[in-house]
């Protein structure tokens, strides 16, 4: 069994990645949203054409990495469904915590009274444009960078272990016996 290593090219990369991405959090605001979205839109995009020209087990990691990269971002850019994922709420209740910043949203209607009182209510929404739903949106792009990450891993192993079904060679039993061919001298 192979042992899990890692390059030190890819140590750097993800020191540079964590570093980024502590730092977009910390100052979220709408330059570090659109750097990131704009950088996360280019991997997925780039993943796309690096699934077509590439074969067998690369070609499956970035078939998963663009296809769980894209569905997640898609995902949390529908107004619908972005306040029902479980990440949404993890990336508010670390903001709210970590950061300090509330993402209670009050809102004054009219009650209708004649003496023209105003009522207020509570929504569970950062104000939009605030540093909280820069944060959320920061925090979903880099979700998506990781859930590609995570596709893309688990297309390569379905994929090997497809090829290793179908090869026949998934236990010792298959294996054919080693024979010699004995001949006498020839007349």
């Amino acid at each position: 069994m192979r042992r899990f290593r890692f390059h030190i090219g890819t140590l750097v990369i993800l020191v540079l990645l964590l570093g980024v991405g502590f730092a977009a959090l910390r100052e979220s605001n709408e330059t570090w949203d659109s750097s990131i979205y704009s950088i996360t839109l280019g991997v997925l995009l780039t993943s796309i054409l690096l699934a077509i020209h590439r074969t067998e087990k690369r070609r499956a990691f970035w078939l998963g990495f663009a296809l769980f990269g894209s569905a997640y971002l898609g995902l949390s850019l529908v107004p619908s469904i972005e306040p029902r994922l479980i990440t949404t709420k993890a990336l508010a209740y670390l903001d709210e915590t970590i950061m300090g910043r509330s993402h209670e949203l009050v809102v004054y209607v009219d009650s209708g009274d004649s003496v023209g009182g105003w009522t207020s209510y509570r929504t569970p929404k950062a104000p939009p444009g605030s540093p909280g739903e820069h944060c959320i949106s920061i925090g979903h792009s880099f979700l998506a960078l990781i859930a590609a990450l995570m596709g893309g891993l688990l297309s390569r192993h379905l994929h090997a272990s497809d090829r290793q079904r179908t090869s026949g060679l998934s236990s010792p039993e298959h294996v054919p016996e080693p024979t010699m061919l004995l001949s006498g001298p020839s007349q």
